[in-house]
């Protein structure tokens, strides 16, 4: 791949780490509400979630979501749901905020959330469909050039999220000492269902 391109590539990928997205938000509410560990393992969850991409990819199943609009829709469908269900246990949760405890929070729960809604969310694939193939053409070696490239924005997605991480959590641990805290969460759980209707309207294009 001629240099031109993968320096359009990472910039392309630039952009789109920088677009907020069902991610961001995810590992920006669990490092607010758990601390800097938690929001850690939803980054970790969102990183695998682009292995996830790359192995699709790599084996030439990726395409598949477009050859079958069936499938896309189930897909859609299932990550419509995941994220309007995140979305209403924040809302239940600002609403009616469970006791607080002096436990470390779990951190299996945003690992695994942090992958599914990676992973559930079909405008990725489609984004890497219309995108790719202008840059890693249409040659055998093409799936192995497109997995490497899906890398770029998940390596430079997780030192971005990480930072927010950080962020988040320090604002997390002031919040809790005041109702703020109830605030942000239902805020997130109302931008969490308007995502999971924007997926549900979302169209095989």
């Amino acid at each position: 791949m001629a240099d031109h391109s993968l320096l359009a590539w990472t910039l392309l990928s630039v952009g789109l780490v920088l677009t907020p997205g069902p991610d961001t938000m995810l590992v920006a509410g669990h490092a607010a509400r758990g601390g800097v560990r938690a929001g850690l393992a939803a980054v970790s969850g969102v990183v695998l979630g682009g292995l996830w991409y790359m192995a699709l990819c790599g084996f030439g199943f990726l395409a598949v979501l477009s050859v079958f609009p069936a499938l896309f829709t189930v897909v859609k469908a299932a990550g419509a749901i995941y994220l309007a269900w995140l979305g209403f246990k924040l809302i239940r949760g600002a609403i009616q905020p469970a006791p607080a405890t002096a436990e470390a929070p779990a951190l299996g729960k945003p690992f695994w959330q942090g992958l599914l809604t990676t992973a559930l969310n079909p405008k990725v694939a489609l984004f890497f469909l219309a995108i790719l193939p202008q840059f890693v053409g249409t040659g055998a070696d093409a799936p192995l050039k497109g997995a490497l490239l899906i890398a770029v924005p998940y390596v430079l997605g997780g030192f971005w999220l990480t930072g927010i991480v950080f962020v988040a959590a320090r604002a997390g641990r002031a919040a809790k000492q005041s109702s703020a805290m109830r605030w942000i969460e239902g805020v997130l759980g109302v931008a969490f269902v308007g995502l999971a209707g924007r997926l549900a309207l979302a169209r095989n294009s």
